[in-house]
């Protein structure tokens, strides 16, 4: 169904009835008074204003939320067109402009955090786009006039099931712990998009399509992004005060924004991806150029020089420094609304693409329509987009609390999907992307340590669900990568990244790294470790992986460890300082165990060097003087937090909790949300400020971690056909909970008595067995059958 440019003229606000499933404020509070009252489901909030001081109320749902905004006006009186809401993660960001927005590198929510509406009738009103990630909603009534509003909150377009009813479950002793497992639980829940749950972010019409506050997202081929120089041409109607489109823009919609402002008869060229980032060229508009008429658009572009003209006028010329390749897109700042048509791109003087967009393809061109894969993405506010590095941690998570099984199989069928001739992979993919059916024909990519984490994600994928048809498909494509990482080996058999373009990691605020780097040497060898035991299964002989991988370790003991840091270096390049990161993943691969065990000196030295009081640093210190950033990662914090259960070693693996991760899941914190943050300041704030996201599924791993090794649960068989429960106590008095497999749930409770004498009590599916291995010093190592309840009692 198409529908009239007239009948949204805001773009984003549809009748609707009342749906009963729906997130509901828990509080409220006039900004006047800021008194905060319980909101109850028959809550009528009261807004009035006289059009100089505007009504203002404050929401706050007391943790995370997303979906459709709604609510129903029961009475309104005055003029009620100025009315406004707006969304935050924060508090303190609903004071900002666009509180903690625009968000503009997808197409899977509104770009900007605020939306206005012109109130006509009493109805029910609910947003045609998607908000994600947000704790706080601020409305604002800012015309002479009154309105009374009900039902307000967000039709959700996530799981919404209870945390108490997940598949998976964790209680203990320690509330710290508990909350913490909860919260990664619902940071899986709000990262996990079921198939086709994203709306289309255009609304196409007979004229072509409608777009109305909306960034440009750019034309997406495997070609387009190298784009250089180029001939843009689309007819526009502007609607509401004008209209944009960028050229030289990313797969993330950061390029060349212009920004042509009828309303004030202006145009301006801005590097980033909306009005807001930095200006590099401006000009004025001819009064012809006006609003509801047709206008012919032309942009040339040369690497750094770019030209518009509008009608056969040039309205800006300029030469700009801060893109020189990229595809275009077409868009709306905020408040503006414009219908676009006849979209030709020139190359060369031959035509490359050309749309009406007045028809779905268009949607798929630029990757607006929606998602045809259940999902896992990064953040539910910001980077709703399918990342390689996020994977290896999210699918852990995903299994223990909300068996999103679907959703980690759908990324990686998306990211697996995109394969490079060499072997590697692409290191993200929007969620609206279809799966390819061949290679991607490129012979490089970005942060190559993502791949690495894809390849194994999927083995931790196997590992779960023993699905040997998901085996025999991606092991050939896992042996292409490992292939082509041993083609980049030295004589030494160190890996060499030669190219720096490929050598950046996911602390995207620090230089690139290249050459022997650490990180990727001990990156290749954790994924062969968790390769080699499954290569059989899947009829690949293992020995040349094996040798691989024994040759690898050696030479990273040979030459990349300090005997000066007790650690392994950075890089060849930065011997000073070493990586949280690469030194937990060296303990996790068992690398360290090769030569003299040097498991616990390299726990003991990142301690003394990573640990400050609100958490552990990324980098050891030395590395300040070489440009690199001094936060806490909760990403690189979680590597380290399973090095230490690994090593069964409970006195670092509850400081990381408690430092880390304990402050997060606090709903005392100020900037609490109920889910994991992204990355953290040495002061314990949001570590990249109002960009930050505050539920970010790569920082939720302890999660899987307090199931896996506090609860004990783990598969000795991929599938859990066979298993053990190892529970490392941690000095709690008991816990509980439940791990999802594909038999049906590992139930574990265990506890100690007043005598400290202690007790398990474990139930497993039929068709199961398994091993209980009793915590030290009892060192005891029982069988159990499943479909039986087994229990054990310690006596004097």
């Amino acid at each position: 169904m198409r529908f009239a440019y007239n009948l949204v003229f805001f773009g984003f606000l549809f009748a609707s009835a009342y749906c009963s499933t729906l997130y509901r404020p828990t509080a409220y509070a006039n900004a006047s008074q800021n008194d905060w009252v319980e909101y109850q489901n028959d809550t009528v909030l009261k807004l009035s204003s006289d059009g100089v001081t505007p009504a203002i109320i404050i929401l706050d749902y007391g943790r995370d939320v997303e979906g459709y905004a709604t609510f129903q006006v029961s009475s309104m009186s005055g003029d009620t067109s100025g009315f406004e809401m707006a969304y935050s993660e924060t508090y303190a960001l609903l004071g900002s402009v666009m509180t903690d927005g625009p968000l503009s590198f997808d197409a899977t929510m509104d770009t900007y955090r605020v939306n206005r509406y012109n109130i006509t009738e009493e109805r029910t009103y609910t947003n045609r786009l998607i908000q994600g990630g947000l704790r706080y909603q601020k409305l604002n009534l800012s015309s002479a006039g009154e309105m009374h509003l009900s039902l307000v909150g967000f039709k959700p377009t996530v799981s919404f099931i209870p945390l108490a009813d997940l598949p998976g479950s964790f209680n203990c002793s320690d509330e710290v712990l508990t909350r913490i497992w909860h919260a990664g639980a619902r940071t899986s829940q709000l990262t996990e998009f079921p198939a086709t749950s994203i709306p289309d972010f255009w609304v196409l019409t007979d004229e072509g399509a409608l777009i109305d506050s909306l960034a440009p997202q750019p034309y997406y081929t495997i070609w387009s992004p190298s784009l250089t120089t180029y001939d843009l041409e689309f007819s526009v109607k502007p609607i509401s005060k004008g209209f944009s489109f960028n050229v030289l823009s990313d797969t993330l919609s950061n390029g060349i924004y212009i920004f042509v402002n009828i309303a004030n008869a202006s145009i301006s060229a801005h590097a980033g991806s909306t009005e807001l980032d930095p200006i590099v060229a401006s000009g004025y508009l001819p009064s012809s150029i006006i609003l509801n008429e047709w206008h012919k658009v032309q942009s040339n572009v040369n690497m750094s020089q770019i030209s518009v003209q509008i009608d056969n006028t040039t309205v800006l010329d300029f030469s700009q420094t801060a893109s020189f390749y990229g595809s275009f897109g077409v868009g709306a700042s905020f408040g503006h609304s414009a219908i676009f048509t006849n979209l030709s791109l020139l190359v060369g003087g031959e035509q490359k693409y050309f749309s009406t967009l007045k028809d779905e393809s268009a949607l798929s061109d630029f990757l607006v329509g929606t998602n045809p894969l259940p999902v896992s993405v990064d953040g539910s506010r910001r980077d709703r987009i399918s990342y390689a590095g996020d994977l290896d941690m999210a699918s852990s998570t995903a299994f223990a609390s909300t068996d999103g099984i679907e959703y980690i199989n759908g990324s990686i069928e998306l990211l697996g999907s995109y394969q490079m001739a060499p072997g590697f992979f692409v290191p993200n993919a929007k969620v609206q992307q279809p799966p390819r059916t061949t290679d991607v024909e490129a012979n490089t990519t970005g942060l190559i340590g993502y791949s690495f984490n894809l390849v194994s994600a999927m083995a931790k994928f196997y590992e779960q669900t023993g699905d040997e048809v998901f085996l025999h498909r991606w092991a050939p494509k896992v042996m292409r990568m490992l292939d082509w990482a041993h083609s980049q080996t030295l004589q030494n058999n160190l890996l060499n990244i030669t190219d720096p373009a490929i050598g950046g990691g996911w602390d995207i605020y620090d230089p690139p790294s290249s050459g022997i780097v650490s990180q990727f040497n001990i990156l290749y060898a954790y994924s062969l470790d968790k390769w080699i035991p499954y290569l059989e299964q899947a009829n690949i002989n293992a020995t040349a992986y094996q040798r691989r991988l024994e040759k690898l370790q050696k030479a990273i003991n040979d030459h990349l460890w300090s005997d000066e840091l007790q650690a392994y270096y950075h890089s060849e390049r930065y011997q000073d300082f070493f990586s949280q990161e690469a030194n937990a993943l060296a303990i996790l691969s068992d690398t360290t165990k090769l030569t003299g065990n040097r498991t616990n000196t390299l726990l003991s030295t990142m301690a003394q060097q990573l640990y400050i009081p609100k958490g552990a640093l990324s980098f050891s210190n030395a590395s300040m003087a070489s440009g690199f950033a001094q936060k806490i990662s909760p990403y690189a914090s979680g590597y380290h937090l399973k090095a230490a259960f690994h090593a069964n070693d409970g006195v670092d693996a509850k400081r990381l909790l408690h430092s880390i991760w304990g402050p997060i899941s606090d709903p005392k914190n100020a900037n609490y949300t109920g889910c994991m943050w992204e990355v953290i300041n040495p002061d314990g704030t949001p570590g990249i400020g109002s960009g930050t996201s505050l539920c970010h599924a790569w920082s939720a791993g302890p999660t899987a971690d307090l199931s896996r090794y506090v609860l004990g649960i783990q598969p000795v068989t991929p599938g859990f056909r066979e298993w053990r429960v190892a529970p490392q106590t941690l000095g709690l008095a008991w816990a509980r909970g439940a791990y999802p497999t594909p038999y049906g749930n590992i139930k574990v409770d265990w506890s100690f008595d007043g005598s400290g004498l202690f007790n398990i009590v474990v139930s497993a599916p039929v068709g199961t067995k398994g091993t209980v291995v009793l915590p030290g010093p009892l060192n005891g190592t029982l069988e159990v059958q499943g479909g039986k309840v087994f229990r054990w009692e310690q006596h004097t």
